[in-house]
C-alpha cells in the first residue's frame, strides 16, 4: 500500500490575480507549477498548516479563507491527498525558500503553465471561480 501524504495549498490572491509557484529543480517534482504549502503536522488544521508554511516558505505572514477544491495524485513516492485554501499575504517579505520562480497570474493564465499533478484539479476549478466573491475572515 503506499504512503498517504496530506498536504495544503494557498490560492494567495492579490489585486485580482493568483501566485503560482515554480518548484526548485532539484526537488522532487521540480520544474513544475504548484500552490505553495507543505505537509499538515500531527495535530494540526489545514488552516494552521497553512499559516506555518507560509511562514516557511516565504517568511510571511497570511490570512486564510474558504475552501478550493481537493486534489488527490498518486506518484510513484505515495498518494498526494491536497486540500487547497483561499489566502492573502498580510506582510510581503517574499524571501524564496522552496521555490525558483513566482508569477501573478490571471486566470487566463492558469492553463499555460505546467501543474503538478496534485495541483491541477485546483487549477481546474480556478479558471471558472469568481474571485470577486471570495471572503476572508479578518480574525485568524
Amino acid at each position: 500500500m503506499k504512503k498517504q501524504i496530506t498536504v495544503v495549498g494557498a490560492v494567495l490572491l492579490e489585486n485580482g490575480k493568483i501566485l503560482a509557484t515554480k518548484r526548485n529543480d532539484d526537488r522532487i517534482l521540480g520544474t513544475l507549477w504548484e500552490f505553495p504549502g507543505g505537509k499538515i503536522e500531527v495535530g494540526e488544521t489545514p488552516e494552521r498548516a497553512l499559516i506555518r508554511e507560509m511562514m516557511e516558505e516565504f517568511d510571511d505572514q497570511i490570512i486564510v479563507g474558504e475552501k478550493v477544491a481537493t486534489g488527490v495524485h498518486e506518484y510513484d513516492f505515495g498518494i498526494v491527498n491536497l486540500t487547497a485554501y483561499y489566502a492573502k499575504f498580510v506582510t510581503h517579505n517574499f524571501d524564496l525558500i522552496a521555490h525558483s520562480k513566482v508569477e501573478w497570474i490571471t486566470q487566463e493564465q492558469i492553463k499555460n503553465l505546467k501543474w503538478a499533478d496534485a495541483d491541477q484539479t485546483i487549477a481546474y476549478a480556478l479558471e471558472t471561480a469568481d474571485l470577486a466573491k471570495v471572503k476572508f475572515n479578518e480574525l485568524n
